[in-house]
């Protein structure tokens, strides 16, 4: 990311706090950035379950898409107000999460920001949100926002790879740096980068199941190496030089352990596309952690994938 011009923000029907856009607002700021305001909504229920009734299913879509309007005015005339210049459209129709990937491609946005919605162990079990959705599929970066106070004058972690354990291509973790760089020159804070070196888990077949057997612990040369290839990526990242970490585990959960142990406010990691066999088996770290981060998780993916 060289700089943000345009970011769409991915905004909440029948929500009063627009968490994204109270993000976005200071973002733009910074930036001198412009802000497009995105609201989709659907509702397939008949009409007499809303006071009060409208005569008919097309004049009720009119009245809640008034009402979604009326919203994004108010949002586009306080950003004006701060000096930012701001556009909005209101969309009705669904699923959500092809609609907006629909705009992004459209608008080419620099960085698309939204409301990260939390999802219970069930819901995480028995289908995909919108928000992993967008993860997989959105071409540009993204922002999902939980506290946008935290967004000032952040600490913020970025997540590399750099021995390529979990084959992501190599100029993600520079793209991933160079980010966080631009993010720090114009928000303040500093930049931390975590690797964390995953236990390799042999695989045991018992029945039709497979089942990860206990980790195996790394000797002194690997973890020498597992350092060594940190230090090498940061060489080209002054900013975070001094700010390196290296942990042994799971990423999944010492992403989440160390963002806590250093008060993070702003994860940044990449997100490789996968096909559906190989989601299912190997799965998505930047899904597996965004429920669990109490931050703010920025989400891109590799140039070659945009």
């Amino acid at each position: 990311m060289k700089a943000l011009r345009s970011i769409l923000v991915l905004m909440e029907p029948a929500l009063e706090q627009q968490t994204a856009f109270e993000a976005a607002l200071p973002l733009a700021r910074s930036f001198g950035a412009r802000l497009h305001l995105l609201m989709t909504d659907y509702r397939d229920l008949h009409v007499s379950f809303y006071e009060p009734p409208a005569p008919g299913l097309v004049q009720f879509r009119e009245s809640v898409q008034a009402a979604h309007r009326e919203t994004l005015e108010r949002c586009v005339a306080r950003a004006a107000a701060q000096g930012v210049p701001a556009t909005f459209e209101a969309i009705w129709g669904t699923p959500f999460h092809e609609l907006a990937i629909e705009r992004v491609q459209a608008l080419q946005p620099d960085l698309v920001l939204k409301q990260s919605v939390h999802h219970g162990r069930i819901e995480r079990t028995l289908f995909t949100g919108s928000d992993w959705h967008l993860i997989r599929d959105c071409p540009a970066p993204m922002l999902l926002v939980k506290n946008p106070a935290r967004l000032e004058a952040p600490r913020i972690m970025v997540c590399v790879d750099p021995q390529h354990l979990h084959d992501k291509p190599a100029a993600l973790d520079h793209q991933l740096l160079s980010s966080a760089t631009l993010l720090n020159e114009r928000l303040g804070g500093d930049v931390h980068a975590l690797h964390v070196f995953a236990l390799p888990l042999p695989i045991a077949v018992v029945g039709d199941a497979y089942v990860a057997a206990a980790g195996m612990v790394p000797d002194d040369a690997t973890l020498d190496a597992a350092n060594q290839a940190l230090r090498t990526l940061l060489s080209a990242h002054p900013v975070v030089r001094d700010h390196a970490h290296l942990r042994v585990g799971v990423p999944a959960q010492d992403i989440v352990a160390e963002a806590l142990a250093l008060s993070v406010d702003l994860v940044v990691m990449g997100a490789v596309s996968r096909r559906r066999l190989e989601r299912w088996f190997v799965g998505n770290t930047a899904e597996a952690v965004l429920d669990r981060l109490p931050c703010n998780v920025w989400v891109e993916k590799p140039k070659a994938e945009v």
